[in-house]
């Protein structure tokens, strides 16, 4: 059976300042400049794994990932632990990769988080030390922003809306000064390290089946394995050598999350990204050949910047009579470095 191919890489085309090290991707060159784009895609990993499963909401899933003996009940939203720091009037956020936490801390703060909140109808729950969730007695009407859009940026114009947004508002101010006063921030921060002083809340909804799997989900990260657990399909926490494999299987639907290049992106890491790139490049080096034979049908490349591409054999069997040779990745990634005015997110902090 033929094998339609959806790659969501977050972080492929930047931006990035060009790396010390030459970069030659001649597969993914290829392949980005033979493929069409599709427009209103979605804005960031998350969002895009949702939409390729047919689900709504990340947080019930990432949950079944971080914490399989949870019973799937309830309504619950990532409530991912932060640290808030002041920029002129404005507040940025930074996640919890930066931070460092502990699992003694993780269980201390949300201790004090539940006693406090108890009578809210909230409870919080530390599944890992760095990934927090909060289950509400009932569903809420908010309409919320994924952590990744947001970090190292001003949170201003991405807080919640909708009906329940001005009461959700007043509980998170209450959550950032019990935070902040906290023993676990004080004792952070005589330490010379960031506090622990906010949670971003997101995703929120209930478990149910996703709608539309693929029959094969690739990677590691907790939300994607939850939306495979939840969806019954094989999954594989990392692609293999190369994509020969996975269309070798036969499988109609294989999804595969390659998400080093926005790791790389979002650290600032330049040869890393380069790294990441050159490793997918080699990854993808049977694609074009199964395209023009058919053993693919076609490649669907999200890149989470809200246009997606696809290539189909067709676009490959012609290409050999263009003269012209395609625009490389790096051109394209770096044309976008020059186009913004903020690259990546300046963290300002150092990573624990």
């Amino acid at each position: 059976m033929p094998t339609t191919l959806e790659l969501i890489v977050p972080g492929l085309l930047g931006p990035v300042q060009p790396p010390v090290q030459p970069l030659r991707t001649q597969v993914l060159d290829l392949l980005l400049d033979r493929a069409a784009q599709v427009e209103s895609c979605q804005q960031d990993p998350a969002s895009a794994l949702l939409a390729h499963f047919g689900a709504a909401a990340s947080a019930p899933y990432a949950l079944v990932a971080d914490d399989p003996d949870w019973d799937r009940g309830g309504w619950w939203l990532h409530a991912d632990p932060v640290h808030l720091r002041p920029d002129r009037d404005l507040l940025r956020l930074f996640d919890a990769s930066h931070l460092g936490i502990s699992r003694a801390e993780a269980d201390g703060l949300v201790a004090m988080l539940n006693g406090h909140f108890t009578g809210d109808g909230l409870r919080f729950h530390a599944a890992v030390a760095d990934r927090w969730y909060v289950q509400c007695d009932t569903p809420l009407d908010l309409n919320t922003t994924p952590l990744t859009r947001v970090d190292g940026r001003h949170i201003d114009g991405f807080l919640p809306t909708g009906t329940d947004a001005p009461r959700w508002a007043a509980l998170m101010s209450e959550a950032q000064m019990l935070l902040f006063q906290s023993a676990v921030s004080q004792a952070r921060e005589a330490a010379g390290r960031p506090p622990v002083n906010g949670i971003w809340c997101w995703g929120g909804g209930a478990w149910q089946r996703p709608e539309k799997p693929p029959a094969v989900a690739v990677g590691a990260a907790p939300l994607l394995r939850g939306l495979a657990a939840a969806a019954g399909i094989e999954h594989r926490d990392r692609p293999g050598a190369d994509a020969a494999e996975l269309i070798a299987g036969g499988a109609e639907r294989v999804l595969v999350l390659w998400d080093r290049l926005g790791d790389a992106l979002w650290d600032g890491d330049e040869d890393a990204w380069a790294g990441a790139a050159a490793a997918l490049d080699g990854w993808l080096a049977p694609l074009p050949s199964a395209l023009a034979r058919g053993e693919v049908v076609e490649l669907y490349i999200d890149t989470c910047d809200g246009t997606c591409r696809v290539v189909r054999g067709a676009d490959l069997r012609w290409y050999r009579r263009l003269l012209r040779l395609p625009r490389s990745l790096l051109d394209q990634a770096t044309a976008e470095a020059s186009a913004g005015p903020e690259l990546m997110p300046p963290s300002g902090l150092p990573r624990d």
